[in-house]
């Protein structure tokens, strides 16, 4: 596997933030079906500035880097693939903001998170998947991972949540270690994979 694809929001790391919450809500099951669209955010781009951004600074916790915690033991997990070679993208839904896209980068940085891109505004990320060639998607939307399986890209479902009677075609995981041994092959074998199309082996 070369490379993965990590969700942002509830997947990767979570804020204590009405607003987040809301937002959250409200962008992840993005899917559309139009053109696709996303834009990665760059040392000399971080994104957007207007005045929505430049409220979210002032008002917001999800502008402060201080707001942001890891989803247990996920930091870990990811910087031990990273350094074993593979590419790590962080995929988001969420706007462009530069002062959202700043608190991100300085919680990475605080946080000593290895990746190798930020893509965020990204209204369909099984086909942004599709067009970056990445091995698997990791994901808290079980609606998102099945797209993604269908267009035959690999992915885990980060969710304890859910009822997985309803997605039996979909690989659930309830934590990062969980999702660590499912990439390492330590507890799921071929077999388990069998329903989902794929490209490669993960």
């Amino acid at each position: 596997m070369e490379k993965i694809a990590i969700d942002l929001d509830k997947t990767l790391i979570d804020c204590d933030s009405f607003i987040y919450w809301i937002a959250n809500k409200y962008f992840s099951d993005a899917i559309s079906e139009k053109e696709l669209h996303y834009c990665f955010v760059e040392e000399n781009y971080v994104g957007n500035n207007g005045l929505i951004s430049k409220l979210l600074a002032r008002f917001s916790k999800m502008a402060n880097a201080n707001s942001y915690k890891q989803i247990e033991n996920a930091i870990s997990v990811v910087n031990s693939w990273y350094e074993k070679g593979i590419k790590i993208y962080i995929l988001s839904s969420r706007p462009n903001f530069a002062s959202l896209n700043l608190a991100l980068k300085q919680f990475f940085v605080k946080s000593n998170l290895k990746y190798n891109g930020m893509v965020v505004n990204c209204n369909n990320k099984s086909k942004f998947c599709e067009k970056f060639d990445i091995d698997l998607l990791i994901d808290n939307s079980p609606l998102i991972c099945l797209d993604a399986n269908i267009r035959g890209i690999r992915s885990i479902c980060l969710n304890n949540k859910i009822n997985t009677d309803k997605f039996k075609n979909i690989i659930f995981a309830d934590s990062w270690n969980g999702i660590d041994n499912i990439v390492r092959f330590e507890n799921y074998g071929v077999d388990d994979f069998k329903l989902i199309p794929n490209k490669v082996r993960v």
